[in-house]
C-alpha cells in the first residue's frame, strides 16, 4: 500500500486537526488502496525553513504574494518525495505561478509533491462572511485535483471533473470532488 502524506507546513494559519482529518478521509475514498497520513512539521524543521534563504526569496513584495515554483522547488529538495510516498502541502499564502495572476494550487507532475493554497478559496478573501462548509468543499476539489496531477493525471475537459482546469473559483465550486468516468478508468492502481 502507497502513502500519501498531506503535510500541513509553515505557513499554515491554524486548521481544526478535524478539519485535516476529514481531509484526509475524504482523499482516501478517491484514491482507494492508498493509506493518507496527515502530519504537521516539528518546530525545529519550521525555524530552519522560516530562516532558508531560499524560502524567504520565493516571496515578491511587489505582488505581496509567493512564487509557487519557488517554494515547491525547495519542499522538493528539503522533504524529498519518492515512489512510496507523495507529499501535499497546504499553506495559507496567496501564489501566483508563470503567466497566472495566483493558483490555487500547483504541483509537479509526477514529481511527488504540490501544494493548495488556501487564502482565495476563502469567502473572506472577497470580503465576504465566512462559510466554513464552502471552504472545505473547496479544499478538497482542489487537494484531489493536485493529488491527481501528482499521480500523472493531466486537466480533463469534463467541467464536472475534479480535474478540470480551473480559471475561476467558479469552476472550482461548479466541479465535483471526483473523478470523472474517464478519468477514473486512467486511475493509477496501487
Amino acid at each position: 500500500m502507497k502513502t500519501v502524506e498531506i503535510s500541513v507546513r509553515p505557513l499554515l494559519a491554524e486548521l481544526d486537526y478535524r478539519i485535516l482529518n476529514n481531509l484526509g478521509s475524504d482523499i482516501s475514498r478517491e484514491f482507494e488502496n492508498i493509506r493518507v497520513t496527515v502530519s504537521r512539521l516539528n518546530n525545529s524543521n519550521l525555524i530552519r525553513l522560516k530562516k532558508n534563504a531560499a524560502f524567504q526569496s520565493s516571496f515578491d513584495k511587489d505582488r505581496n504574494q509567493w512564487y509557487s515554483p519557488k517554494l515547491l522547488d525547495l519542499f522538493f529538495e528539503k522533504f524529498k518525495p519518492n515512489k512510496e510516498t507523495k507529499i501535499l502541502f497546504i499553506l495559507d499564502v496567496d501564489a501566483y505561478s508563470n503567466g497566472m495572476n495566483f493558483v490555487l494550487g500547483e504541483a509537479f507532475h509526477q514529481g511527488g509533491l504540490g501544494a493548495i493554497y488556501l487564502p482565495r478559496i476563502k469567502q473572506e478573501f472577497y470580503g465576504l462572511k465566512p462559510d466554513n462548509e464552502l471552504f472545505y468543499k473547496r479544499m478538497i476539489k482542489e487537494a484531489v485535483h493536485e493529488l491527481g496531477h501528482i499521480f500523472g493525471f493531466n486537466h480533463c475537459p469534463d467541467l464536472l471533473c475534479v480535474m478540470h482546469f480551473s480559471n475561476s473559483l467558479s469552476d472550482t465550486d461548479f466541479k465535483r470532488k471526483s473523478f470523472c468516468s474517464k478519468c477514473r478508468i486512467k486511475k493509477p492502481i496501487f
